[in-house]
């Protein structure tokens, strides 16, 4: 018996733990630039990959699942220290949960937003 709630207990563990992390929109960003009309002024969470911090012209880059970049602009951020805390572990393909403000779509065809925070998705799979 003891073994039957044990082993219970670890798939429920298991199941919590591969459970995605918080309300993380499933929309890749070529979707989101298709309907940026009906994304336009709302805050998105989505499922990046890391791709580079521009320290000259403070842009921060980030990619998707089908390689589009999306690029956010950090100025204001630059000086905070949880920011710069945060660059010192940011790696190259890591995964984060990124959350931003859709403003609107570029002229190139990409869409423009306003970073809030970003995280990375192992963090939010801990207990």
């Amino acid at each position: 018996m003891k073994r039957f709630v044990v082993f219970c207990m670890m798939i429920l563990a298991l199941a919590a733990w591969s459970g995605s992390a918080g309300a993380v929109d499933e929309v890749t960003l070529k979707e989101l630039a298709e309907g940026i009309d009906s994304y336009k002024g709302k805050t998105l969470t989505l499922k990046l990959r890391y791709k580079m911090l521009n320290r000259l012209s403070n842009k921060i880059i980030f990619y998707d699942k089908r390689n589009y970049d999306i690029e956010f602009d950090v100025e204001p951020m630059v000086k905070e220290e949880a920011f710069t805390n945060m660059m010192l572990n940011a790696r190259e393909g890591v995964e984060y949960l990124v959350t931003f403000d859709v403003v609107r779509l570029g002229s190139l065809g990409y869409v423009v937003g306003a970073l809030k925070r970003f995280t990375p998705v192992a963090l939010e799979k801990l207990p």
